[in-house]
């Protein structure tokens, strides 16, 4: 078993200008981009799940949060599989998300 730590150039493709990270507590839940220029946020919406009694009892609200936080998750997950066929555009997305900040 290899221990020796690998340098970010090792670990990723030099074509991958970035990638993602999700944090949670379970109730809310942070979708983060990494790229060479810095850390951003990759949303200016907050995502929550509410877990109280009322919520359990008329789950509406809840499955809607649900479906809106596995939504950016599955685009997330998109993003990064056709990243790898057009890394040019994708680098040009990831400048437009770096201009917003």
């Amino acid at each position: 078993m290899n221990k020796k730590k690998r340098k970010i150039d090792e670990a990723f493709d030099p074509d991958y200008d970035y990638v993602y990270s999700i944090v949670s507590t379970g109730t809310d839940w942070y979708f983060i981009l990494h790229s060479t220029e810095g850390i951003y946020n990759t949303s200016r919406t907050e995502y929550q799940i509410s877990l109280t009694e009322d919520a359990l009892k008329d789950d509406t609200k809840l499955r809607k949060s649900v479906k809106r936080i596995l939504e950016v998750i599955i685009g997330l997950l998109k993003d990064r599989a056709i990243s790898s066929e057009e890394p040019a555009t994708k680098k040009h997305c990831i400048e437009e998300i770096i201009k917003k900040k």
